[in-house]
């Protein structure tokens, strides 16, 4: 009689069966979406090209394409957002949309805006006969190739966040991707 008592507490039921059965979709699923979180998490952690010149200086002057002398010095205690772009570049031109939008909010508020445009006089002569020019400076030419050099540039959009003090804080693809921060040091120091 010992036997059949053993024999019974072998036996499992059938709910127990399928919840220990190891071809259980939950099983699979949640160690996957664990590992999916895990690595879209670290790829926004881990440092970019962009991050090599966090915390240095800006150093900036030349002539704007209206024939302005621009220098560091005239945006010292100001949070200026340094945007590089072309007139043949469509996200460029959805960014400056947004610039221009940022730019009417913070207009009274130290914030200032300086363009790098990559794109030659006549191409920006042509560009501005069509649409209305910009309300901040804009580099171009020789001054604007120098830039994108030191600051290596080799796709545009790009935008560069500088703090009061000049130095550069946040650097990324396109303003949305910093706007906050520029909130921040605008209204907060």
């Amino acid at each position: 009689m010992e036997a059949s008592e053993d024999r019974k507490d072998e036996t499992h039921s059938p709910s127990q069966a399928a919840a220990d059965s190891p071809a259980s979709p939950l099983k699979f699923l949640i160690p996957v979406l664990v590992i999916l979180v895990g690595v879209l998490l670290f790829e926004n952690l881990r440092p970019t090209e962009y991050d090599e010149f966090v915390g240095q200086a800006f150093d900036y002057s030349g002539t704007s394409y209206q024939g302005d002398a621009v220098t560091l010095a005239d945006y010292k205690g100001s949070v200026v957002v340094v945007n590089f772009w072309a007139t043949y570049c469509p996200y460029c031109l959805e960014d400056i949309e947004h610039l221009k939008e940022l730019n009417e909010e913070l207009r009274h508020d130290d914030f200032q805006i300086v363009g790098v445009s990559s794109d030659l006089r006549e191409d920006l002569d042509a560009f501005f006969a069509q649409k209305s020019d910009l309300p901040w400076p804009t580099y171009f030419g020789e001054d604007a190739y120098k830039l994108g050099n030191a600051y290596k540039v080799n796709s545009i959009p790009r935008v560069m966040l500088l703090d009061r003090d000049g130095k550069i804080v946040a650097v990324a693809r396109a303003i949305d991707d910093i706007k906050r921060r520029v909130y921040q040091l605008v209204h907060n120091g």
